[in-house]
């Protein structure tokens, strides 16, 4: 007997490619169309866009004869730098792998949700794929940061990938005995491993890119850990056996997996993440981490320089908001505004109103359908919602510490709301009313997208028509000018009291 309940290979199916296809063709459509506008440097990409220049090109050119920021990791410049490198120091060359991350993280969401229902039926688990990836393809803070030279939707992206990876390891195919192993100890540690190595790889490379990247390992962990002790409560070759007690279990998984887990999601991402710091540490490789002059004295200054960044940042920001605001939209940021007189051109970093609600419904129909099946640790809910969860309350836990929060941290708890939303529409999905209502869902995602869009790619609109987009607009600040139109280039002061979109 298998020592878990279904480990069979998910079986694709011509429609799951279509869709795929689809789906990842509409995210590229919208993302990489008229990726060069507006021309110039929008918001923090005056930090990354400039930074990665420097990086790969580092001459005057860039604008900049040193660093921009060092707030943050390499690796995002790195990522960013690439595209300067393949197609020049100029807008779509800064933007292009942004652009490209985004659409990536469209298909992985597709392929965890598709992965998740491999237990529905097949247009089922299509349809809830397609939903969930087709809901990320047209969010709009997805969208407007998939268009800029920023870090965010790289954490979206590896995060998701991190915990696709981490499912994929979970189902994979297991020896008859748990003791059976491939000769050597490299190969037993990570070869055997796969994808879990790559659950590792993609956790340091989302904390390379950013610091808060560190949170999806508080729900990859205890998931990985509940999966190996549940796995093993079951005796391989003696069905008629009663399961194991769980401490009996929970001794099994340390013993066979605990070197393994602890190479491959704490080590590997140490060494990815050192990785990222290849080309930008100059001194001697060869030294005690104390000694000034080394490369490894140069990483740990880093270390420090940023922590104390993070935790001395002080004062406001007219465009920052509290973490439990972002999800209710009352505080979307201007990243970047321009008049002319007749028409007005904005990129507003703001959620999508009915998508985002349509999201955490599910998430909490999920909840609720996981305490009424009992918690089971291998249900698709408790995944998508332990993943949310572990990216986005660490946020409210530090929101009395850390001043300049902005709604598009919220961006990698994204893809699991929607992926949420994928496992209702697949749970609907057989009746004709489910269907009929995920059709007008979407339907009514998709027209406020299009009604939407100007603003999220900086297309013209005359004053009338941007107005008829700003929702809300209780915009009067205390003890500074209440905004009457977007301020993109002010970095001080008191954000408004009230739900203000300008």
């Amino acid at each position: 007997m298998n020592p878990v309940a279904d480990l069979r290979a998910v079986r694709w199916t011509r429609l799951d490619w279509v869709a795929l296809v689809l789906v990842t063709a509409a995210a590229a459509a919208v993302r990489l169309a008229g990726l060069a506008r507006p021309i110039g440097l929008v918001f923090d990409e005056i930090f990354y866009a400039q930074n990665a220049c420097r990086y790969v090109i580092g001459t005057d050119a860039c604008g900049i004869d040193q660093l921009a920021s060092r707030a943050h990791p390499p690796l995002g410049n790195w990522l960013i730098g690439a595209g300067v490198k393949l197609f020049g120091y100029d807008e779509f060359g800064w933007r292009i792998v942004p652009a490209l991350m985004g659409v990536l993280g469209v298909a992985l969401l597709f392929v965890l949700v598709r992965h998740l229902l491999r237990g529905s039926a097949p247009m089922a688990a299509t349809a809830g794929a397609f939903v969930a990836a087709g809901l990320l393809a047209g969010d709009f803070l997805h969208l407007v940061h998939s268009r800029v030279a920023m870090l965010d939707v790289f954490l979206a992206t590896l995060v998701t990938a991190a915990v696709l990876f981490a499912v994929l390891d979970r189902d994979r195919q297991r020896p008859a005995l748990w003791d059976r192993r491939p000769a050597g100890l490299i190969s037993a540690l990570a070869l055997d491993r796969p994808w879990r190595l790559l659950a590792g790889a993609a956790i340091g490379a989302a904390v390379a890119v950013k610091w808060s990247g560190a949170y999806v390992a508080l729900g990859i962990i205890p998931l990985v850990v509940a999966w190996a002790i549940t796995a093993r409560r079951e005796v391989p070759g003696d069905p008629a056996a009663g399961p194991r007690r769980w401490r009996d279990a929970a001794w099994l998984a340390a013993r066979e997996e605990g070197l393994r887990t602890l190479v491959l999601l704490a080590i590997v991402p140490v060494l990815v993440y050192l990785a990222s710091y290849i080309g930008r540490m100059p001194g001697e490789l060869i030294g005690p981490p104390w000694e000034v002059g080394t490369v490894w004295r140069g990483i740990w200054d880093h270390q420090q320089a940023m922590l104390t960044f993070h935790t001395e940042l002080s004062g406001s920001h007219p465009y920052e908001s509290p973490p439990w605001s972002w999800l209710l939209l009352k505080r979307p940021v201007a990243l970047f505004f321009a008049e002319d007189g007749t028409a007005y051109r904005e990129i507003l970093a703001i959620g999508s109103p009915l998508a985002w609600a349509v999201g955490v419904a599910a998430m909490a129909w999920a909840l609720a359908r996981l305490a009424r099946g009992g918690w089971g640790l291998r249900r698709a809910e408790l995944v998508l919602l332990v993943a949310a969860l572990a990216v986005y309350l660490p946020w409210l836990a530090l929101s009395g510490d850390r001043s300049q929060t902005f709604i598009w941290y919220a961006l990698p708890a994204l893809p699991f709301l929607y992926g949420a939303a994928g496992l209702v529409a697949a749970r609907a999905w057989g009746r004709v009313v489910g269907r009929v209502a995920t059709g007008a869902v979407l339907a009514a995602c998709l027209a406020l997208f299009v009604f939407f869009f100007p603003v999220l790619t900086a297309l013209p609109l005359s004053p009338d028509e941007w107005r008829s987009r700003m929702w809300l607009t209780d915009c009067a600040r205390p003890g500074a000018d209440t905004l009457q139109l977007p301020d993109d280039e002010i970095s001080q002061g008191p954000p408004p009291s009230g739900w203000c979109w300008i």
